[in-house]
């Protein structure tokens, strides 16, 4: 994710604090349930630095010039800033990078009771693999620590043959099974046959 955020600094001529509150406003956006944006206004240096990184956010482009930043004590509605499409393409695409890297990590098959089954299906959840991809950075907060753990994850399990992923890909990110996973790594979960835990 830092090569990904180092270019979009250097396509759009951005600060590092420029494009950390454009995570800020993107996770509001986006839903997540976290009020990250708020906690981060709450702090009065912060407060006092937003209006102004707004307007060099309209001056770069990545915020539309028909978007009227609120004055000092006028209401703010994060919802309601309109981004450049270019830059969202960008920026998304970027983003896009953590899905598909657990896409290939994930295990394409395993054996059920003889079967080979796929396990990187997600058509019944998802219409495209953009679309799965996108939920995945919400449900980690596009949070590349919290992706390269889970990475590292399933290539443990994968090493040692753990027989925990017999779930498919969709189902794993739904229900963040990550955190499974992580309890059994960490010797949480003890005396469970995995072959008894499926859910496709």
């Amino acid at each position: 994710m830092i090569d990904q955020d180092l270019a979009i600094i250097e396509k759009y001529g951005l600060t590092p604090t420029e494009l950390f509150i454009i995570n800020l406003i993107f996770l509001t956006q986006e839903g997540y349930e976290e009020p990250y944006l708020f906690r981060f206004l709450k702090i009065k240096e912060n407060k006092e630095l937003f209006r102004p990184t707004l307007v060099e956010l309209q001056n770069k482009g990545v915020i539309l010039k028909s978007y009227k930043i609120p004055e000092k004590g006028q209401k703010f509605d994060p919802l309601e800033i309109p981004f450049n499409q270019n830059f969202f393409k960008t920026y998304w695409k970027a983003s896009f990078e953590l899905g598909k890297e657990l896409f290939e990590t994930y295990p394409m098959f395993t054996n059920i009771n003889g079967y080979t089954v796929s396990l990187r299906g997600i058509s019944k959840k998802f219409n495209s693999l953009e679309d799965f991809y996108r939920f995945y950075g919400k449900a980690i907060g596009w949070n590349a620590e919290k992706h390269r753990e889970i990475i590292d994850l399933i290539t443990w399990e994968q090493n040692n043959n753990i027989g925990f992923l017999r779930m498919s890909i969709a189902s794993f990110v739904i229900e963040a099974k990550w955190e499974e996973l992580k309890a059994l790594k960490d010797g949480k979960i003890a005396n469970v046959n995995f072959d008894t835990v499926m859910q496709l």
